[in-house]
């Protein structure tokens, strides 16, 4: 096979096919292998690179065959948690250096969502809030951490901050699978006294965006931050200046 003359770096291509992946949506054709090459200007083979490429980064799909070619794709939010927690789990990181992140993220996220005055809002911190009332001094870690997850999703929405909710994620993300199943303390006074202080928080937080009170809701995002904390690294048997 006779390569084009002055053909273009491999970058080169990778960033061109790219571009035209962006600019189509999920699943749309990109065109077949000599379509994209004559577009492209590059062999066969520099494509077929640069495609290996992307496809490694979810940006297109490569479909072979009689009937294949080049479609358009992109990660999932929840791909990208997953890729990126599974990083840090292969770097030397102190665990409450990831629960001071999350704390500095949320802590801003409270401060938007409270900041909003809309009807949406308010209905959603009256619902959780009669929500809240249900939940007993014996509610298990698994059940407040149910309750966390589905009141974040919604103060996120609120809050209107895709990109902090997905850096929050993705360290929550690596934060459970280091702390979860590893030590029971359900059963624990400590675990009481827990679900106690995060209960009068979560409150806080709440009324805090209900009645669009953006001071009150920094501090509670602060107060109720800090009682995770002292949960996770109790569940970790760490310290914060050992750990």
């Amino acid at each position: 096979m006779v390569k084009p003359a002055n053909e273009p770096a491999i970058v080169t291509v990778e960033a061109g096919l790219r571009k035209i992946a962006q600019e189509c949506g999920v699943g749309e054709f990109l065109g077949s292998e000599d379509v994209l090459r004559q577009r492209l200007g590059c062999s066969r083979n520099t494509l077929r690179q640069a495609a290996r490429l992307l496809e490694r980064d979810g940006v297109i799909r490569v479909k072979r065959g009689i009937n294949g070619g080049y479609f358009g794709s992109r990660l999932t939010t929840s791909d990208v948690e997953d890729v990126v927690s599974g990083y840090l789990e292969t770097l030397d990181m102190r665990m409450d250096d990831v629960t001071v992140v999350t704390s500095v993220l949320w802590v801003e996220v409270l401060r938007k969502a409270s900041s909003t005055k809309s009807p949406e809002s308010r209905e959603m911190a009256a619902k959780y809030k009669k929500k809240l009332k249900t939940l007993k001094d014996t509610a298990t870690f698994a059940d407040i951490r149910k309750f966390e997850m589905e009141t974040r999703r919604e103060i996120f929405t609120i809050a209107k901050c895709p990109y902090i909710e997905l850096i929050f994620n993705i360290s929550a993300r690596y934060s459970r699978s280091n702390y979860q199943d590893k030590i029971d303390l359900d059963a624990t006074q400590e675990h009481r006294h827990f679900v106690q202080a995060w209960r009068d928080a979560k409150f806080m937080e709440l009324t805090a965006i209900g009645e669009s009170d953006p001071e009150l809701g920094t501090m509670a995002a602060r107060h109720i931050r800090a009682i995770w904390h002292h949960r996770l690294w109790g569940f970790l048997e760490l310290q914060p200046e050992t750990a």
